[in-house]
């Protein structure tokens, strides 16, 4: 069949607020041409406002043709409530990244950006089994990376985030999980790391500050960015600097994406 938009193609979504920086779109539409299902399917940017969230899934829910939803900043966890189903895996980390409608409206969700953020560190040849991690961040993003770095083996994982107790509270969900796992929080003033994750949205902007404080990144191994646009945020120009190896952001999101299709619906 000819890769046309036709009346019988069923609209994906990225929902998000900003969105105009977008990287999704542009990789899945491209994997459905790929597998040679764009035109039955086809991927839209949505901006969506915190404050209209609620309202555009009730929306949502009414379109027929509407299939599901790949979601981001600021909406991970802010979405959780308003869906009618969630998985183990979302259940467990507290945030969804991808959603799907079945008859009736039925919104359920799951997240895998976990598996995406490991996923692309082993397939950039990263070692995550034994590792000393430190992660900064305890939002949606943040919380699924910290779940699979667990899952996955990491021997120790030091939390950082701007609100302490969030970082608290993250990191108790993890020792109640992975009790193998050394897990702490609080800023990492000593001590050298595997691998330091910057999982905030710190570095979209060139103004942002840096999301890991110099004198730490000083001392890590790897340095990986969550941060999709710009590719190369400061945080990995003073890795690079110090001579530590960067893992952008892009893999991530790569390493998920055919997961997402799949959860939509897309065969």
């Amino acid at each position: 069949m000819p890769e046309r938009i036709f009346g019988g193609t069923k609209v994906l979504a990225l929902i998000a607020d900003p969105v105009a920086q977008a990287r999704a779109p542009g990789l899945a539409n491209g994997l459905l041409h790929q597998r040679e299902q764009f035109g039955p399917f086809v991927l839209l940017p949505m901006q969506v406002s915190y404050a209209a969230l609620a309202d555009v899934l009730g929306g949502l829910r009414q379109i027929r043709d509407f299939a599901g939803a790949i979601v981001s900043m600021p909406h991970k966890v802010h979405i959780v409530p308003l869906l009618d189903e969630i998985t183990p895996q979302a259940q467990q980390v507290g945030a969804v990244n991808v959603i799907r409608k079945s008859e009736g409206g039925w919104l359920t969700g799951t997240v895998l950006d976990g598996e995406g953020f490991v996923g692309g560190l082993m397939r950039s040849g990263h070692r995550i089994e034994g590792a000393s991690c430190l992660l900064v961040g305890a939002g949606g993003a943040a919380s699924a990376i910290a779940f699979g770095l667990a899952k996955y083996g990491c021997a120790s994982l030091r939390i950082v985030n701007r609100t302490a107790a969030k970082a608290i509270c993250l990191a108790s969900r993890i020792r109640h999980f992975f009790p193998q796992v050394q897990v702490q929080s609080g800023e990492a003033t000593e001590g050298e790391f595997d691998l330091a994750i910057n999982g905030t949205p710190l570095g979209m902007d060139a103004n942002d500050p840096l999301p890991i404080p110099e004198a730490v990144v000083s001392r890590a191994s790897v340095v990986a960015d969550c941060v999709i646009a710009p590719e190369m945020t400061r945080l990995l120009e003073t890795a690079k600097g110090h001579g530590c190896a960067i893992q952008t952001g892009a893999p991530m999101l790569a390493a998920q994406m055919d997961m997402m299709l799949e959860f939509m619906g897309v065969e």
